[in-house]
């Protein structure tokens, strides 16, 4: 699935208002409604609350007051905390402000640590919290009464649900600025950032939800996406096809050359991953001193004593490793060979004269590096 970064994101949003016309109020609305949908899924049984609201003066703050206004729709109790002056807000975000304390609803404003402390020492027995500090744009780190409320939000022993993004968070990097909140669900809009799914950002993220804010889908497409995720499903489409009437012999013969004098262990989990993989047959090619070893360990792989000096492959194996590779369809090399100067200059070999796909791994990475010509 497509992943964004914070920039991408901001230029796709950007892009939908200018070029598409859509009003970004209209994705303010989007995104909230969304995002209030997602909440009532998740905490359907802490209904109907009571939940508390921080919000920043930004655009992400104005989601905020979009699911206040929608959860006070649905019934739960809602008092919205805003982290700052009332003339600082602006754009969208002080329309739906405005919207939301035309209904009636508990907003109090907190501009500082004196009067954020003074509110959440008041404010006692919500159930849940809504994060609604930062969005994807942050870039400096987190201080201040910010910082305060991200530190409260953390002992909250009360679930938290973050708005686009746990706040403190860098969309781009998943690097923590300063300190980000701990999330149980994060609602992300119209894509996952790729801050999200890599550490140290992913531990912060909870349980995530992707929620579509009408971004069109011919401005997704024109757009070259530079980063993907690979997920089970992603992952599943790279598999060839496995006919119902094949067997062994039909899907491949992979030869593995590795293991050593203490080392067997590398050699004997690489085979095995080659028929977990899904390979028909599989050969390890091993020092004769270790092949007892393994093939009492291995059950499916079929092993092949080679040439060795001192439990180390040895260049006086390269012709036998040549008729080993006859009718196989790839080599895996590296797996716990050791990095004896006799096994290195084997290996080195075998990556020059090999003409199957040819896989490098662990020592054998080792023994190129010292000669990468």
């Amino acid at each position: 699935m497509r992943v964004l970064s914070g920039e991408e994101m901001r230029q796709l949003d950007q892009r939908a208002i200018e070029e598409v016309g859509i009003a970004g109020l209209v994705l303010m609305e989007n995104a909230g409604r969304g995002a209030a949908e997602a909440f009532g899924r998740n905490f359907q049984d802490l209904f109907p609350g009571p939940v508390l609201i921080l919000a920043g003066k930004g655009n992400n703050g104005g989601d905020g007051y979009v699911i206040a206004r929608h959860l006070l729709n649905l019934g739960w109790q809602v008092h919205t905390l805003v982290l700052s002056k009332p003339e600082s807000i602006g754009g969208d975000a002080r329309t739906n402000l405005d919207i939301l304390t035309k209904i009636a609803a508990s907003v109090e404003f907190a501009p500082d640590e004196q009067h954020l402390e003074k509110s959440l020492s008041r404010l006692k027995g919500f159930r849940i919290a809504v994060d609604a500090l930062f969005g994807t744009g942050l870039s400096a780190q987190v201080r201040g009464h910010y910082a305060f409320a991200i530190d409260w939000l953390n002992e909250l022993a009360a679930p938290v649900f973050a708005v686009d993004i746990p706040s403190g968070l860098c969309a781009t990097s998943g690097q923590i600025l300063g300190r980000s909140v701990r999330a149980e669900v994060t609602a992300t809009f119209a894509f996952p950032k790729i801050g999200q799914m890599i550490f140290p950002g992913a531990t912060c993220v909870g349980r995530l939800e992707t929620i579509d804010i009408g971004i069109p889908a011919a401005l997704v497409q024109e757009k070259a996406c530079r980063h993907h995720w690979v997920d089970a499903r992603a992952a599943q489409r790279f598999l060839p096809p496995r006919p119902p009437t094949g067997h062994k012999g039909t899907f491949g013969h992979l030869l593995v050359i590795g293991g050593s004098t203490g080392k067997s262990g590398a050699a004997a989990m690489a085979a095995e991953a080659g028929m977990r993989s899904g390979t028909g047959l599989v050969t390890l090619g091993c020092p004769a001193s270790i092949n007892p070893a393994l093939e009492i360990k291995l059950t499916e792989v079929m092993s092949a004593p080679l040439r060795e000096v001192d439990g180390a492959l040895s260049q006086h194996g390269f012709e036998d490793i040549l008729k080993l590779l006859e009718g196989k369809h790839a080599l895996a090399l590296g797996p716990g060979l050791g990095t004896d100067p006799d096994t290195c200059a084997l290996v080195r070999r075998l990556v020059r004269e090999c003409r199957l796909p040819l896989v490098l791994d662990a020592d054998g990475l080792n023994a190129v590096a010292e000669h990468p010509e």
